[in-house]
């Protein structure tokens, strides 16, 4: 029974996903979504008491796992340079793949027209990217990076991991996103970073 009402559940969020990308937020109805998932909109309600709450789940669920183990790999015991390394190629294979590219096109449409992007990025990246900061602040406390705001270090990574190839991709502009290409995407940004806030024993290399 438990397998069955995941499967109905899976089955839910992937068709509110396909309304949602299709119409917007503001446009989709639930009875579009029932329509779409096979269900009743009774079924629906019986998941999700909103189609907010909807919205929500839908969009964290689909980007969430393979970001969240992006953020895993964040760990003081290994050098830094290693850590902020594994953790751009991770995170930046995670946010190019196709369903995250649309996830983070519509809620940055949403944003513009509706409170619900704001309130997504509240509950999914600022989570995340404060396990970054608290990482940078940790590492600075241990002397791997120089003392600094870490609000800013951390805005600084995010965006040089993405400075080459996000843009381009969320506007549908080709580009090479290839394993071998993020991994030096992913060194030229770490390179920066370091350049920048790296401790006294990074700096003297």
């Amino acid at each position: 029974m438990r397998k069955k009402t995941e499967e109905k559940r899976q089955a839910i969020v992937d068709a509110a996903f396909e309304v949602f990308s299709e119409v917007g937020f503001e446009q989709a109805s639930m009875s579009e979504i029932a329509a779409q998932a096979g269900a009743s909109k009774a079924t629906l309600y019986g998941y999700f008491k909103s189609k907010e709450e909807m919205f929500f789940e839908v969009m964290i669920e689909s980007a969430a796992q393979e970001v969240i183990e992006a953020f895993a790999l964040l760990k003081t015991s290994v050098p830094i340079r290693e850590a902020l390394t594994g953790f751009g190629k991770h995170y930046l294979t995670a946010i190019l793949k196709p369903q995250l590219l649309a996830v983070r096109r519509l809620t940055i449409h949403e944003g513009g027209r509706s409170h619900v992007g704001a309130l997504f990025y509240e509950r999914g990246p600022k989570i995340g990217w404060q396990m970054v900061m608290n990482f940078l602040q940790q590492s600075s406390e241990a002397g791997q990076l120089c003392k600094c705001n870490v609000t800013v270090a951390t805005a600084h990574l995010q965006a040089l991991y993405e400075a080459e190839l996000v843009e381009l991709c969320l506007l549908g502009v080709p580009a090479n996103v290839s394993a071998r290409n993020i991994t030096q995407v992913v060194n030229r940004a770490v390179d920066v970073f370091m350049a920048a806030y790296g401790g006294d024993s990074d700096k003297s290399r």
